[in-house]
Formats: structure tokens, C-alpha cells, sequence
């Protein structure tokens, strides 16, 4: 049993500062206005470079999961994929495969856990040390500038990894819900993954427990009419895993990635998957498929909800450039324990990309 509580704990281990529910802030207050929320404001965002019109979201890659099962078509969009990862770091995936029976009931019970009071959401809430849960994440002081949002944070995969106190009740079949996205989404990652290993000119089994551990972020990012401009959902960051992939379940704009100093919105497609290159996949290939810092902006009418799954290695393993990848380049990455690089990333708030400066060889 003790062997099983520390397996548990691996990609959960955390401290976070306990903080105002988001949501609760905004339904409760009279009139919300911006001394009330002057811990969220940040001013420094009106020198921000924002990208604007269609013509720019529109030009993220599109990559149709279908094509590859067709034999016609296969190599076409594998090589959609390996251009996607070089020159984006982000892509969105259609014809994933995930049966639509299982998102509406994935999105009806998360939009009705969130509904709940806050009483009943809080029976889930985080414990002290661990970062599963109802609540906040990356919370190292009470003087930080605060993130927007409100979130559900669970170790999903594999399923022996999973601590089942913080999965919700309620709604009654919610967590029944979770395992089937879960599962679903692991899906698609090992059908991403395959593409890519051939891609790189490695296989599948040297790499595959780069992505065998998954953790699900949901997140709720309330409307704020009065200061949209001047908060973030979540801080610039660039996530530590090797796969994330993130459904937008309302269809509210607000993720934004930064690509070439200026950010540029990500415009949510119908049925589709947002897909980012991690951390640990840019040290995988030495820094050829790279690994974008993003953020999420908030919409002054729409709340915004969202599903982040993060595919992540064996907490135990060592990860460091791939010798068939990096072949005679000069390594710009050590190879580092996973764990190590974990502890990094969860000791403090996000914050740009932390896992490559901390990674990365000084050359």
C-alpha cells in the first residue's frame, strides 16, 4: 500500500498557496470592478503585441488524423505533421476518432461540476502538498499577480497511478466520464506519437514511456468585463510534457501562443484538437521540434472552459536527446531524471519556459 501512495503522488507532488475561488469572486460581487480583482491585474500587458484578424489563426497547421489510416494520403500528412512541429510547435487535429457520445458527456458533466456551489466543488478541493484537485496551482506567494481561473487538476493515467479522493461525484457519472475521455485521449496521443517517431527516423518503443503518464487540467476561465485586457487565464508558459492536447470545450477564443514576439490567437475549429510540442519532446529531438510558450487570454462576456491533457514520461526515467535524432549535432540539452526536472517546475509559479533554460547546455 505504501509503495502505491508514493507512485500516486508523482505527477501531483506540489505546494500552492490556498486562494479566492475565481468564480466565486465574480458571482458574489455586487459590482465587479477593478480594485476588487487588483490582484489579477497586470499592467504590463498593454505593451503586448497581440496578432489580429483571421488571416493569421488561420494559417496554424490542420492536420487530419483520418488521412492517415488512408495509404493514399498517409505520407502526405505525416509530413503535414513533421513541418508543423519544426516551424509551430502547436497544430490543430481533426477526424480524431473520439466518438462524440463521449465528449457530450465529458462536457455536460464538467459544465455541471463547475455549476456547482462552492461547497460542493471544495468536498474535491486540493490537500496540502498535492496538486489533485479543486483549486489553484503555481501559488508561491501572496504578493504574485494571480491567474483568472478556477481548476480541476487529476492524474488520469495509467490507471494504478490514480488517487480517486479528489475525482469528483457529482454529477453521478462524472467520473465515468473522465475515464472515457481519458482513455479516448490516450488514443489519439499514440496515434500523434507514431506519426512522429517515423517522422524523426526512431521507433515507437524507444520513446514510449516518454508518454505513458497523463494528467488532466480542467479549467474554468470566468467572463471580466471590467479589466479582459489587463488579466490572463493562465500565465505565458510552456508545458513541461512531451504531448499536450487541449479541447476547447465551449468554443470561447482565448488561447494564444507567441511566435515571433507578437501573440497570436488560436481560433477554436469544431471537433478539433488543439496539439502542442512539450518540453520533454524538444529534448527528445535536440531542440528541432520546439516546444511555444502560450497563455491563455480572457473574454469580457463568455466564460471560457477547457480540457488540457498532458502526456508525460515515467517519473523515473532519464530524458536527454535521442542519438538517432540528434546524430553528430552538438547536444544542446543534458539528459536529466524526470523527477528532477519536475521538482523545477512544480517549486514555483509558471513562468516562460523553465524546464528548456533549466535543460539546456550553456553554448
Amino acid at each position: 500500500m505504501e509503495t502505491k501512495r508514493i507512485t500516486e503522488a508523482k505527477w501531483s507532488h506540489g505546494n500552492t498557496i490556498p486562494v479566492r475561488n475565481v468564480q466565486a469572486l465574480v458571482e458574489s460581487a455586487a459590482e465587479l470592478t477593478a480594485e476588487a480583482i487588483e490582484q489579477y491585474i497586470r499592467p504590463a500587458m498593454v505593451d503586448d503585441k497581440v496578432a489580429l484578424g483571421d488571416c493569421d489563426t488561420e494559417s496554424i497547421p490542420v492536420i487530419d488524423l483520418g488521412k492517415h489510416l488512408d495509404a493514399q494520403s498517409s505520407q502526405q500528412e505525416a509530413a503535414r505533421l513533421k513541418s508543423a512541429c519544426e516551424e509551430w510547435g502547436f497544430f490543430q487535429v481533426k477526424n480524431h476518432g473520439i466518438p462524440d457520445t463521449v465528449l457530450e458527456n465529458m462536457r455536460n458533466n464538467l459544465e455541471s461540476f463547475f455549476r456547482l456551489p462552492l461547497n460542493k466543488k471544495n468536498e474535491f478541493a486540493q490537500l496540502p502538498g498535492d496538486l489533485q484537485g479543486y483549486g489553484q496551482a503555481f501559488v508561491e506567494s501572496k504578493y504574485q499577480t494571480l491567474d483568472w481561473c478556477d481548476r480541476l487538476y487529476l492524474v488520469t493515467q495509467p490507471p494504478h497511478d490514480r488517487e480517486m479522493r479528489p475525482w469528483p461525484t457529482t454529477p453521478v457519472n462524472f467520473r465515468e466520464s473522465i475515464e472515457s475521455y481519458s482513455s479516448e485521449v490516450m488514443k489519439v496521443t499514440r496515434s500523434l506519437m507514431e506519426i512522429i517517431t517515423k517522422n524523426l527516423g526512431t521507433e515507437l518503443d524507444k520513446i514510449g514511456d516518454t508518454f505513458v503518464s497523463q494528467a488532466l487540467r480542467m479549467t474554468y476561465y470566468p467572463a471580466c468585463p471590467v479589466a479582459h485586457d489587463k488579466v490572463l487565464g493562465i500565465s505565458p508558459h510552456s508545458d513541461i510534457s512531451t504531448l499536450t492536447l487541449v479541447w476547447e470545450l465551449n468554443m470561447v477564443e482565448g488561447l494564444q501562443i507567441k511566435r515571433q514576439g507578437v501573440w497570436m490567437p488560436i481560433k477554436p475549429k469544431p471537433n478539433a484538437l488543439v496539439v502542442n510540442v512539450g518540453d520533454f519532446l524538444e529534448i527528445l529531438t535536440n531542440g528541432k521540434y520546439q516546444s511555444i510558450e502560450h497563455r491563455v487570454a480572457v473574454n469580457p462576456h463568455k466564460e471560457r472552459v477547457s480540457i488540457s491533457a498532458f502526456h508525460l514520461p515515467k517519473f523515473d526515467m532519464s530524458v536527454g536527446p535521442l542519438r538517432e535524432v540528434a546524430g553528430g549535432e552538438i547536444k544542446k540539452y543534458k539528459t536529466l531524471r524526470v523527477d528532477e526536472v519536475a521538482k523545477v517546475l512544480f517549486s514555483s509559479k509558471l513562468d516562460g519556459k523553465k524546464t528548456k533554460e533549466y535543460a539546456m547546455f550553456n553554448i
